[in-house]
C-alpha cells in the first residue's frame, strides 16, 4: 500500500481548519513542500504545541510528502517567537539542507497559505488557485503528523489537538477524541470565568460564533475562544446581514483603509473592499462592475475587524457579494489581470502585528499561554458528523446496535467522490446513524 492509500484509509484531512482530504492534495508533483506552523489566529497555540512535542514526526511527515510529490525543497514555517518549537526542530534537522526552517514575524495572517507561499517562494498563487499552481504543497503541521502516523503505524485520525482559551479558568491545549462536545472541552479547562459566554470556533478572526455547548469537535477544529456575552466580538459577529448593509451604506466614506490593509490586495490580487462597499448603493451595471472586486475575498477579517476606522464590515459585505457572484456563475480567476500579479511595494510594511490585533479585538486580558496538558480524556459518548472535510459526506458503514472499536471505519466515501473516511474515536455501541454517527461507550 502506497502513501496515498495509507493516508486515505486513515482519514487524514487538513487539521488547520480547512479539512481538505490529504490523499487528494499529495497526488501531484511539486517543487516545494511547506509545513504550515505559522498559526496566526490570536490566542490559539495548538500548532505551536504540536511542533514542540512532535517535531520529529512533523519532519518525517515532510519527508514522506516530499518523496510522494517529487519535491526537492522542504520548508517548515513557524513564528520565530516560538523558541521552544524552533529549538526542537533545530535538534531534529541538524545540518541537513533539503528541509529548512522559515522563521516568521508575529503578524496576521501569516498562516494564510497564499501569503505563506509568497513569503517563502516569492510566487503569487492566482485567485481561485491552489499552491500547486505555483509548484507548492502546503500542509498544516498536525496534518503532517497524522500522515506520518498513517504511513508508519496505520493509525487513523481519531483524536484532535485543540486550544481552549479566553474566559476559561485554565487556558490549555489538549488532545481529545474527535466527536466530543464543547461542554467537555470547557470542563477540561476548569469551566468558565463568566456566567454566560459565546464561543469562537476556529479563532477570533475567521472562526464562527456559537452559543451551543453541544458543538462537536471535528477533525479540522483548531480551538475555541470563550468570550462573555456582550463582548465586542460577540456583538460584531452576531450582527444580522441587514444591519451590515444598512450601516455600511450610510457610514462608509471610501477612505480605502480596508483595501490598503487587505493581505490579498497586498500580494497583488484584484480585490478592493472599498469598491465593494460602493455596491451597497448601486444597482444594475454599477453593481456588476464594482462587485467583481469581491471575487478574491477569503474572509480573513482584516478589513472589518481591524482596518476600518468606522468599525464597518467590508469583510462581510465582500464575502456575501462574492457568494452572489459565484451563484451567477462567476469565478475568482475570471477577474485576473493580464499582466500577472504585482505585489504591493508596501507589502512588508503593512503586516498586521498580532499584539496590536489582540488589543483591537478586546482580547488582551486573555492573551496568555495555553500550554499542552495531558488529560487522557475518556468520554462516555461521541458524535461523529459524516462531513468533517471538504467534499461530499461520507456514507455510514455501520448501523444502530453495532459494536465498534476505536479506530474502526464507521463511514467511508463512495468510489470517485472526494471526502474522507471517518473512524470510531472510542470503543462502544452505535446508537444513532442519521447525518451523524453517535457511539456510546460500553462498560
Amino acid at each position: 500500500m502506497n502513501l496515498i492509500e495509507k493516508i486515505q484509509q486513515a482519514g487524514v484531512v487538513g487539521a488547520g481548519g480547512a479539512g481538505f482530504p490529504m490523499h487528494v492534495k499529495v497526488n501531484a508533483q511539486a517543487e516545494y513542500v511547506i509545513a504550515n506552523g505559522a498559526e496566526c489566529e490570536p490566542l490559539l497555540y495548538k500548532d505551536k504545541e504540536v511542533m514542540r512535542l512532535k517535531a520529529p514526526e512533523v519532519v518525517k511527515g515532510v519527508e514522506l510528502v516530499m518523496k510522494q510529490v517529487g519535491a526537492t525543497k522542504g520548508v517548515i514555517a513557524l513564528k520565530k517567537k516560538a523558541k521552544d518549537a524552533v529549538h526542537a526542530f533545530e535538534q531534529v534537522l541538524g545540518d541537513r539542507k533539503d528541509i529548512e526552517l522559515f522563521l516568521m514575524g508575529t503578524y496576521y495572517p501569516a498562516g494564510d497559505e497564499f501569503v505563506l507561499v509568497y513569503e517563502v517562494t516569492s510566487r503569487v498563487i492566482p485567485p481561485g488557485g491552489i499552491p500547486l499552481h505555483v509548484g507548492c504543497v502546503v500542509s498544516n503541521v498536525e496534518t503532517l503528523v497524522n500522515a506520518y502516523l498513517a504511513e508508519s503505524t496505520g493509525e487513523p485520525v481519531t483524536d484532535k489537538y485543540l486550544t481552549i482559551a479566553g474566559a476559561v479558568r485554565r487556558p490549555m491545549t489538549v488532545k481529545v477524541p474527535v466527536g466530543i462536545r464543547l461542554r467537555e472541552v470547557v470542563d477540561l479547562a476548569g469551566g468558565l470565568t463568566h456566567p454566560e459566554c459565546a464561543f469562537l470556533n476556529g479563532g477570533a478572526m475567521m472562526g464562527k460564533l456559537t452559543y451551543d455547548l453541544e458543538d462537536i469537535v471535528t477533525k479540522s477544529c483548531g480551538g475555541y475562544i470563550a468570550i462573555p456575552i456582550g463582548h465586542y466580538l460577540e456583538q460584531k459577529k452576531s450582527r444580522p446581514p441587514k444591519a451590515y448593509n444598512k450601516i455600511g451604506k450610510s457610514a462608509c466614506d471610501q477612505c480605502s483603509y480596508c483595501t490598503e490593509f487587505c493581505p490579498r490586495y497586498l500580494i497583488g490580487h484584484p480585490i478592493e473592499p472599498h469598491r465593494v462597499m460602493r455596491t451597497l448603493g448601486l444597482t444594475g451595471s454599477g453593481w456588476q462592475i464594482e462587485s467583481d472586486f469581491a471575487l478574491a475575498c477569503v474572509h480573513c477579517g482584516v478589513c472589518g475587524l481591524f482596518a476600518c476606522p468606522e468599525d464597518l464590515d467590508p469583510h462581510i459585505i465582500s464575502w456575501s457579494t462574492r457568494a452572489e457572484k459565484i451563484k451567477e456563475g462567476a469565478k475568482p480567476q475570471d477577474f485576473n489581470p493580464r499582466n500577472g500579479y504585482k505585489p504591493h511595494p508596501m507589502f512588508q510594511f503593512r503586516r498586521l502585528p498580532l499584539d496590536r490585533l489582540v488589543r483591537r479585538l478586546g482580547l488582551a486580558q486573555w492573551d496568555v499561554p495555553a500550554p499542552y496538558v495531558e488529560t487522557n480524556y475518556d468520554p462516555g459518548r461521541v458524535t461523529l458528523p459524516l462531513k468533517q472535510h471538504v467534499g461530499q459526506p461520507a456514507q455510514a458503514v455501520v448501523k444502530v446496535g453495532d459494536r465498534v472499536r476505536k479506530g474502526q471505519p464507521v463511514a467511508e466515501m463512495p468510489g470517485g467522490q472526494m471526502g474522507s473516511t471517518i473512524h470510531a474515536s472510542i470503543t462502544g455501541r452505535v446508537t444513532t446513524v442519521n447525518g451523524t454517527i453517535e457511539i456510546e461507550r460500553q462498560s
